[in-house]
């Protein structure tokens, strides 16, 4: 496969190269062109780090993306008529500000690829990873791991806790009142971890609108607790903790409201205004560590377990301009203080910078909001899955559903949730009793199996772009989640010892077994109905 590598002055440097060298970057100016053509031989589809889900069977004229530290990770890969791997190929680099792009050539019947990279004086000698094996998606993203990732970090037990969360039940409108009946609540269900959302740290409450959110950030920025909305916060803390529950608080240290004291801090910013606030240049060391410091004084003075750390992505790559690389520096600090406080601190990440060289920063890794689609919700962890592989904390985005919904439906949403940790963010007061008792079936259902959910091999099986079913095993048994009942013979068809087939479709299906409705509840047959599940041992 011929590689051309080009410096930014477009000067050829070398062909047929997949190392890039200390003499390469040398000569670099600055900038690579890591140029190359795919030929699209048996191709379907072509999927990249920064989908949020499996995409369709469909060739685009033009892919490109940007990547760097704090977002995604530069790889294409194209995907024969199974989803296997046809063509794969990534730089090992995951740091540098990257765009990834590639573009039909009619003429040539290929794609043509650049990978467009910063190079600063911190960057290494890097590789050009390239397979052809037409291996499962799956197993080409584990050979990719084993050279950026080559070790799974160690992960504390609070890590695959269940979740309970404020964000969709109420948005801002906390209330100490809200956080003490939901607690108890939550913890009577079985959660193990209460994440308290934005708005703990202004007076406002209230809820994204079209008419709220244009300036919905503006007071973020000094991380400090709003003794006036929730008052004897530090009580309501402990009186959680004593019935078990991890505590956390939400923060997104690039942000800086308009109406912050951070604002006044800040030098230098990377955005205009949006949504009441800008983004801090983590190079700004004013700013950026003031920052990080009220973030720390309200973990320690909160006694928190953990924390939410959101919008990390916010800090864009730019190749021209790059600022990844103190992203990075600045997010590892954070964690490395965190930690040097309480080691064994909770700390989410979500989607869009849930990477394989960020997999030992962060302690749980969460699919992006999807409120009220659990087929997205469930399809975005399995992308989680493939990102970071087995024994990851990946974590689902909250159940949230409509207080209508038919007990079938609800059991879907709990369903989805277990391919990754549940989480949920209902007001557990206002729901009712049908719903409550099959978000604690499914609760317990993940207690119960957690020793193959959270240690065991996941593999997904996929058709025409869809995920069909996702199945997880170990030598204590297998779980499957069937997305489409039509599978579900060749689900079950290899399977030995203990097996548990979670009914995430529409339909009913057929099979031998012990069969419980969404509830929890034993039937009498052999019909698994959406929202159920069958057990065979």
């Amino acid at each position: 496969m011929k590689i051309d590598i080009f410096n930014a002055d477009n000067k050829l440097l070398c062909s047929d190269h997949g190392l890039i060298t200390c003499d390469i970057l040398e000569q670099s100016r600055g900038e690579l062109y890591i140029k190359t053509l795919i030929p699209i031989i048996d191709v379907v589809s072509v999927w990249h780090p920064a989908q949020r889900r499996l995409s369709p069977a469909f060739l685009p004229w033009l892919l490109e993306f940007d990547c760097g530290a704090n977002i995604a990770y530069p790889m294409f890969v194209f995907l024969d008529k199974n989803y296997h791997a046809a063509y794969s190929i990534a730089l090992t680099n995951c740091i540098d500000d990257c765009h990834c792009s590639a573009k039909m050539n009619q003429e040539l019947c290929c794609y043509e690829l650049v990978f467009h990279i910063a190079v600063t004086a911190e960057t290494e000698p890097f590789e050009i990873f390239f397979d052809q094996s037409h291996e499962p998606l799956a197993d080409v993203l584990q050979c990719y791991r084993n050279i950026v990732m080559p070790q799974n970090p160690d992960y504390p037990a609070g890590a695959w806790e269940p979740v309970y969360c404020t964000w969709y039940a109420v948005h801002t409108a906390l209330t100490g009142d809200y956080l003490r009946s939901n607690a108890a609540e939550a913890a009577r269900l079985g959660f193990g971890t209460f994440i308290v959302d934005d708005g703990w740290c202004f007076d406002e409450n209230k809820r994204v609108t079209p008419e709220t959110l244009p300036d919905w950030y503006r007071d973020i920025g000094d991380w400090q607790l709003s003794e006036n909305k929730l008052p004897g916060m530090k009580a309501i803390i402990d009186d959680a903790q004593k019935l078990g529950l991890n505590y956390m608080f939400w923060v997104a240290p690039f942000f800086a409201g308009r109406r912050s004291r951070l604002n006044e801090k800040v030098s230098s910013y990377l955005t205009d205004l949006h949504e009441g606030q800008r983004i801090i240049d983590p190079d700004d060391n004013t700013a950026s560590l003031a920052a990080m410091e009220n973030i720390l004084s309200i973990f320690r003075n909160m006694d928190l377990d953990g924390l939410k750390i959101d919008f990390l992505d916010t800090v864009l790559p730019d190749v021209k301009n790059p600022h990844c690389r103190p992203a990075r520096k600045y997010i590892k600090e954070l964690v490395s203080r965190i930690r040097a406080v309480k080691p064994d601190a909770l700390i989410e990440f979500r989607q869009n910078y849930a990477t394989p060289v960020n997999a030992g920063l962060a302690t749980a890794f969460r699919a992006a909001d999807v409120p009220f689609d659990y087929m997205d919700n469930f399809n975005e962890c399995l992308q989680l899955r493939l990102h970071l592989g087995d024994k990851v904390p990946i974590h689902a985005d909250p159940v949230y559903f409509n207080n209508c919904e038919s007990v079938e439906t609800v059991g879907r949403h709990m369903i989805a949730s277990l391919a990754g940790v549940p989480m949920l963010s209902m007001e557990l007061a206002s729901i009712a009793s049908e719903h409550k008792k099959v978000i604690a079936n499914y609760i317990n259902f993940y207690r119960e199996y957690q020793n193959i959910l959270n240690s065991g091999h996941w593999r997904i099986e996929s058709r025409n772009g869809c995920n069909v079913f996702a199945e997880c095993s170990n030598e204590n048994g297998t779980v499957i989640i069937l997305a489409d009942e039509m599978f579900a013979e060749k689900a079950m068809q290899n399977c030995r010892g203990k097996i548990a087939v979670l009914n995430l479709s529409g339909n009913s299906f057929t099979a031998e077994g012990t069969v419980f409705d969404p509830q929890g509840n034993l039937l009498e047959n052999n019909i698994v109905p959406p929202g159920g599940r069958v057990v065979r041992q």
